[in-house]
């Protein structure tokens, strides 16, 4: 075969090449979407198992445990309003919405009724958002649940990236007067974790 005939029949061998290639790659390509597809719909049906499960065990813990189920739910609104926080005057008005939920006691001891007079919401320009809480019953009878929370409360400084921070209470809640009777903060909750391992 002369030099021209080799040239000729490389000219037409490319462009099947490159249709083969492209053929290959797009193939390649609807595979992965697929596999990604059925990945997330496997993923939203395991969601979605684990929320009626959820569900179940809320409703178990209602009808087996409803003054535990009551000091959940009151310390979940308390602490909505006590981490909810997006300017200095809401950190000054939140001891005043959160004292319908509390005994007068609690008022008087608890750190989260202190009043700010160094304005550090103003200082600082950090916003506060109360994400969820646990709430780990330790004993609970008809006129007292004990316990202690976790109370996730994520924050950022202007249009910097969310950062979590955990607090950790000593709660008692009295299911006849339906108010917490103790709220003491007892510092944070800090999650160490090995990078290497991620």
């Amino acid at each position: 075969m002369s030099k021209v005939n080799k040239k000729i029949a490389l000219l037409w061998v490319m462009p099947a090449l490159m249709v083969i290639a492209g053929l290959g790659f797009w193939l390649a390509t609807q595979v992965a979407v697929k596999t990604h597809q059925s990945a997330s719909n496997e993923l939203a049906v395991q969601q979605s198992q684990l929320i009626k499960k959820k569900s179940k065990v809320g409703t178990v813990l209602d009808s087996k445990q409803p003054n535990v189920s009551a000091a959940s739910n009151l310390l979940d609104r308390l602490f909505t309003l006590d981490w909810t926080i997006a300017s200095q005057k809401e950190f000054d008005a939140k001891a005043k919405q959160m004292t319908p939920y509390v005994t007068q006691e609690v008022v008087k001891n608890s750190l989260d009724f202190k009043a700010d007079p160094d304005k550090m919401i103003t200082q600082t320009g950090v916003v506060m958002t109360y994400d969820h809480m646990d709430f780990l019953p330790t004993s609970a009878s008809a006129t007292e649940v004990k316990g202690k929370v976790i109370v996730f409360v994520k924050s950022h400084l202007k249009d910097s990236a969310d950062a979590t921070t955990r607090f950790v209470y000593n709660v008692s809640y009295n299911p006849k007067t339906n108010l917490v009777t103790q709220l003491d903060r007892i510092g944070t909750y800090q999650l160490q974790s090995d990078s290497s391992v991620l």
